[in-house]
């Protein structure tokens, strides 16, 4: 019961310290890029270049050697410690998202979510089961409050490479204690953005879609899900080769930021549509389909994930669960366009499930995520989707999260 309710309260704070640090993330955004000249390329340039070199210096301190005295300073004073690692990492994940990143917030977010289990463990955890169990709940109210899916908050934490979520469940010390976590957390978030927030959470909108009931239209979906898994695939690959790649020849987490702020400047200064999550910019990809081609979508997605991977394999705080899914409803479309045929609808679905499941390496949360994200009305081409990108999966690298 002690550790239940340690868990709960810890969870409803992680909701609302999401919420406050999602507002963060808001106001840096409205800061940068509501300006007359916003939509300039050398502007455009010049703020991820100072975007790149803010996110390094709250890097700075996570992998650089200590002199001794500094070593002994951090061991007297732990918690003092632990609140710069929280306040640095909560500063990266909002400055990278702010600046105009490719990038969703989840990741910042757990970052900063778990250095706060970590205090909270020092001062109440009793063992190291205790702690795990903080941490756990923490990342899945976080999680629950961003995706407003309790069930996709908690698949999250208990999914894991070689189990399934109800497997994991059953190996806890607290089989239903995550998923009242991430009701907790949700309640959290949805009570502190009721003040920070003046608008709802933005789910994505899919054209109308009726469904005639005998499967046929779900035909349509096998296409636009390869075409998806394909690009989570790209994603993962590109990711291992250019993180390699920039790990070997710079070490400086400044610089690393920097010249991907750098990179990923120029590709947005030609293609501005690239910068955001694409979880609001959606909504105009979808509008845009109807009137373009299918190399021109193709092409729409490729650029994402180029984005995308510039961002986060140069240390940019950030997750990929929001851009990949702008950019496999973008290779849903195009394989819709392609086949001549079919609800779009189901091939947006059926595009961004897959991509979203490749990318995650976790399909149970994937599919929660995106069952709540769009709606149930195209739930079974989400699930031809999840299942496409399962085994696309196995022939990918494992994500890193």
């Amino acid at each position: 019961m002690r550790i239940t309710v340690i868990a709960v309260l810890v969870s409803l704070l992680a909701g609302a310290f999401a919420a406050l640090v999602l507002k963060g993330m808001i106001w840096i955004t409205d800061f940068v890029w509501h300006r007359d000249i916003a939509s300039s390329p050398l502007y455009i340039l010049a703020a991820c270049v100072a975007g790149g070199v803010l996110v390094g210096l709250t890097r700075r301190g996570s992998n650089h050697v200590q002199t001794l005295e500094e070593q002994i300073a951090a061991a007297s004073d732990p918690m003092k410690e632990q609140q710069r690692t929280i306040l640095m990492t909560a500063l990266g994940a909002i400055f990278a998202v702010g600046f105009g990143g490719a990038l969703g917030p989840e990741a910042g977010l757990i970052a900063a979510i778990t250095e706060i289990s970590v205090l909270v463990s020092m001062i109440l955890a009793r063992s190291a089961d205790e702690a795990r169990t903080i941490g756990q709940a923490s990342i899945s109210a976080a999680l629950a409050g961003l995706y407003a899916s309790p069930p996709g908050g908690y698949a999250y934490t208990v999914e894991d490479e070689g189990k399934t979520g109800w497997q994991r469940a059953l190996d806890a010390s607290f089989p239903y204690l995550g998923f009242v976590a991430a009701v907790a957390g949700f309640v959290g978030f949805k009570l502190a953005g009721h003040v920070l927030f003046q608008e709802g959470f933005h789910r994505l909108h899919l054209p109308h879609y009726a469904s005639p009931g005998d499967g046929s239209d779900l035909l349509g979906a096998f296409l636009p899900a390869v075409f998806g898994a394909l690009v989570g695939a790209v994603f993962l690959y590109a990711r291992a080769f250019v993180s390699t790649q920039v790990e070997r020849r710079i070490t400086s987490p400044v610089l690393q930021s920097a010249l991907g702020g750098l990179l990923f400047g120029a590709v947005a200064a030609l293609f501005p549509f690239v910068r955001f999550s694409g979880h609001h910019e959606f909504d105009a990809m979808v509008a845009m389909g109807a009137e373009t081609t299918a190399m021109a979508l193709i092409g729409i997605a490729l650029l994402k994930v180029l984005a995308m991977v510039l961002c986060l394999s140069t240390g940019w705080r950030g997750g990929a669960i929001f851009p990949l899914i702008f950019a496999g409803g973008a290779a849903g479309y195009a394989a819709h366009l392609l086949q001549g045929g079919g609800e779009v609808a189901v091939a947006l679905a059926a595009g961004l499930a897959a991509a979203t499941t490749v990318g995650m390496g976790k399909p149970v949360a994937a599919l929660l995520i995106v069952v709540f994200l769009v709606g149930t009305q195209t739930w079974p081409a989400v699930c031809i989707g999840v299942a496409v990108g399962l085994i696309a999966a196995r022939f990918s690298p494992k994500p890193s999260h």
